[in-house]
């Protein structure tokens, strides 16, 4: 096992719910104070002594829950990891629920990452949304989170409802003028389950169409290329230095434990997640049981294509050395099918990586890995 690892911490509250968010979470504030409860309660159920290297505060929107939830959770990894001096602590935001205290009280727990939830600055889609801020709030509280944190990402994401290229360019022009220091441009997906797509399939709403989705992306990437982001993963740009050091574990296929309903977490050949369900999560760890929906011992052929779907988002792709030391015979059936079934794929240097195209296309080279993945199915070399 790494000795280095990183935390996902989930904290599933907010203040409304969005209509495309299919996260788990919840607007009862009730619970806050008994789901904290338990959440230590289940970082205790968990024997780690090594080194923590990042922290991700997700959700839901942990920058809505009292501070006091926040301070005690990280009283209690203070208390419990010998080594907590993470090199990065990512806290989830939405920009209205940012104010002064807050964010004195983030630096000084040693946060030092924020990540805001911009989604647009166009109001009339965040109101559609059910967001509850302007693009007015937006600039107000980023200047002032700037007071404390020189790392700060924002999140959008391209085809919503009403979206267009003159919104998409003013978004753009934005993000020059404010200059974070990361970006996250995720394209809009209608496949889950939402209170959006119910609309979308009623007619209610309507997303925009395909062109606009491919020539809108493609402006992001000559956009954010032209004002000095390096485009790293299929759906983040980040200054030089402020890759997210916490996602870059995904990606890598490396180690990391997730806490909080719905957690996932990876170690060493485990793969879990968390139930979904607050009240099987309050009951199993009232029984001092990890609340696990899914727990998973890998096959090498698992963590092959689990490291081929992960390292393949990264715009430099996968070291080809790399997986061959670590999978053998299994690598070389694998690699042998791969480039005759997948197109999209390039071979430079030592690495594999995606062509332009296969960007373009990633669902379809995905789903090619796991056709051929069946097609060598219980080898395991």
């Amino acid at each position: 096992m790494n000795t280095e690892i990183g935390l996902y911490i989930h904290i599933p509250f907010c203040k409304s719910k969005c209509l495309y968010c299919d996260y788990p979470s919840t607007t009862n504030n009730r619970i806050q104070d008994k789901y904290f409860e338990y959440l230590l309660k289940e970082i205790d159920l968990v024997n780690y002594n090594g080194k923590i290297k990042t922290v991700f505060l997700g959700g839901g929107t942990p920058t809505y829950v009292s501070i006091k939830h926040i301070d005690r959770l990280f009283r209690k990894l203070n208390n419990l990891y010998s080594e907590f001096d993470p090199i990065e602590i990512t806290i989830e935001s939405n920009p209205e629920t940012l104010n002064e205290e807050k964010l004195h009280e983030y630096y000084s727990l040693g946060i030092n990452r924020l990540s805001m939830g911009i989604q647009t600055f166009d109001n009339d889609i965040l109101k559609a949304m059910n967001r509850l801020y302007n693009n007015e709030i937006i600039e107000r509280n980023y200047y002032l989170a700037r007071r404390y944190f020189s790392n700060i990402n924002f999140d959008f994401i391209l085809g919503l409802p009403g979206d267009n290229m003159k919104i998409l360019e003013n978004n753009l022009r934005l993000v020059e003028r404010l200059k974070p220091d990361h970006v996250s441009y995720y394209i809009f997906d209608d496949d889950h389950d939402t209170p959006l797509k119910r609309l979308l399939e009623k007619g209610k709403m309507k997303l925009p169409d395909d062109e606009f989705i491919e020539n809108g992306f493609d402006l992001v990437i000559d956009e954010l290329k032209r004002m000095g982001y390096k485009r790293y993963e299929i759906s983040n740009w980040a200054k030089e230095g402020y890759e997210c050091k916490h996602n870059l574990i995904y990606w890598n296929n490396e180690d990391y434990h997730g806490f909080g309903l719905s957690a996932g977490g990876h170690i060493g050949n485990i793969r879990y997640t968390k139930t979904w369900d607050f009240r099987k999560y309050f009951d199993m760890i009232n029984n001092n049981k990890i609340p696990y929906d899914h727990y998973n011992e890998n096959s090498k052929l698992d963590e092959l294509t689990e490291e081929l779907f992960m390292g393949l988002r990264l715009i430099e792709g996968i070291n080809v050395d790399g997986l061959q030391k670590k999978y053998g015979k299994l690598y070389e059936e694998f690699f042998k099918n791969l480039f005759q079934m997948v197109s999209g794929l390039i071979k430079v240097d030592d690495r594999i990586r995606m062509s332009k195209k296969g960007l373009d296309l990633s669902k379809m080279v995905f789903e090619k890995i796991l056709e051929v993945r069946e097609n060598i199915h219980g080898y395991e070399g």
